[in-house]
């Protein structure tokens, strides 16, 4: 993927009015969860009470000896609107809006920003390095990702407010090669941090920062 590419460890989006509202207030998770149950009850409750955020993506990707490192900035609405725009990193200035299906519009950084695209969401053009779309950026998919793969093993640890979620996948046929994933979810039951690996190699890592919760955004978010 070169450095024009459209968006995203998933598509993304540079342009269009970014409507910034108050973030609501979550309240916190008496205590942190401490078992791999009370870890996706914990996420499926924050996941459940929110209907729009927004948040800083830093990422980095790894595959045949190649790293991509990007910044995204997502918006996501309920039930299926997603914008992501790639503020640094490969593909700075691409941009990308999803709202349900399999078509994405976007356009790519820098000189190519004016042409306008509406591709399929699997194009190697809108998809990361390894192959993610713009519909694998909310926190909604991660947690379906987690409940949905066959795990071997499960675990998980505290330390203070936060709660990490170990699992190793029983076929990594059938989870684009990954053979274990780790998650930590903040105070608040939404994620802060992702780690893939394939064995003993890191091939995915991001953390989430700056995040708004029940942002109000303007219809002009969701254009292109």
């Amino acid at each position: 993927m070169t450095s024009t590419r459209i968006a995203m460890a998933y598509a993304v989006a540079v342009f269009g009015a970014a409507g910034i509202g108050a973030s609501a207030p979550q309240a916190a998770p008496a205590s942190a969860p401490s078992t791999p149950e009370q870890w996706i009850a914990a996420f499926q409750t924050a996941w459940d009470a929110l209907k729009s955020y927004q948040a800083t993506i830093t990422a980095r990707e790894f595959l045949n000896g190649k790293i991509q490192d990007r910044v995204y900035a997502i918006k996501f609405q309920k039930p299926t609107s997603a914008r992501l725009d790639i503020t640094g990193g490969d593909g700075k200035g691409s941009a990308a809006v999803w709202q349900g299906g399999d078509r994405v519009q976007g356009h790519q950084g820098g000189w190519l920003s004016p042409i306008h695209l509406n591709v399929n969401i699997h194009a190697k053009i809108a998809t990361s390095m390894r192959g993610r779309t713009i519909a694998d950026a909310p926190f909604g998919a991660a947690l379906e990702h987690i409940k949905s793969v066959k795990w071997k093993s499960t675990q998980v640890s505290v330390s203070g407010d936060r709660s990490t979620w170990t699992g190793e996948a029983e076929d990594p046929t059938q989870n684009n090669g990954v053979t274990k994933e780790v998650m930590t979810l903040g105070a608040n039951g939404l994620p802060v941090e992702v780690t893939e690996f394939e064995g003993d190699q890191t091939v995915r890592h991001e953390t989430y920062s700056d995040i708004q919760l029940n942002v109000e955004f303007p219809p002009s978010t969701w254009q292109i």
